[in-house]
């Protein structure tokens, strides 16, 4: 089981630890994390911190969660450079490779589509990049969006992705950590000893 935290984001966020002091809501992180985000945007540019903050999030999230069956990524390794469209990679329920991409959206209500979110890059890059493909098993996901988005629009999940991509949203993230104390507390104890 992985138990060290790979993102760069650990060593370049302005102020790490408060993003999880006191948190007890995947809200208030998210609050945190555009505050920080304006804190010097000549040095890192606030998209990009909100983006790299939130993939961090992430690999902490599957990190604590690495046995539950409601996320289904395992084992997760985030891709750092060449970001094609694959933000990470792991492994799936039927212990299969899989790959990751990760959306960062303010608007929590907000349907990420293929074209204008790139989400269509997970697909292409997770086949030439880490010979992912899609499974002819419709409860078998190899491809996994997590975003802060409400989740995937309906032409994008069901026309083109053919329901073959698992979108992890902002109510899935709230459902499983709001007052999850256990959750914060760990992922508190985890960053102040980075």
């Amino acid at each position: 089981m992985k138990t060290t935290l790979e993102h760069n984001f650990k060593t370049q966020a302005h102020d790490l630890k408060a993003l999880f002091n006191g948190v007890t809501k995947f809200a208030t992180f998210c609050r945190r994390l555009e505050e920080q985000s304006l804190i010097d945007k000549d040095r890192y540019d606030s998209d990009k911190y909100k983006g790299d903050g939130f993939e961090f999030f992430v690999e902490l999230f599957l990190m604590l969660h690495a046995n539950d069956n409601r996320v289904g990524v395992y084992e997760y390794h985030p891709t750092q450079e060449n970001d094609n469209g694959v933000d990470g990679y792991g492994v799936n329920l039927l212990l299969e490779k899989c790959v990751v991409q990760i959306k960062y959206r303010s608007n929590h209500q907000y349907l990420l589509t293929s074209n204008q979110d790139h989400l269509g890059n997970l697909i292409t890059d997770g086949m030439g990049t880490h010979q992912v493909v899609y499974s002819d098993d419709p409860k078998n996901y190899r491809h996994f969006v997590f975003t802060t988005a409400e989740g995937l629009n309906y032409y994008t999940e069901e026309q083109m992705f053919k329901s073959k991509v698992r979108c992890f949203g902002y109510k899935d993230f709230r459902s499983m950590l709001d007052y999850n104390y256990v959750f914060w507390n760990n992922a508190l104890n985890i960053v102040e000893n980075l």
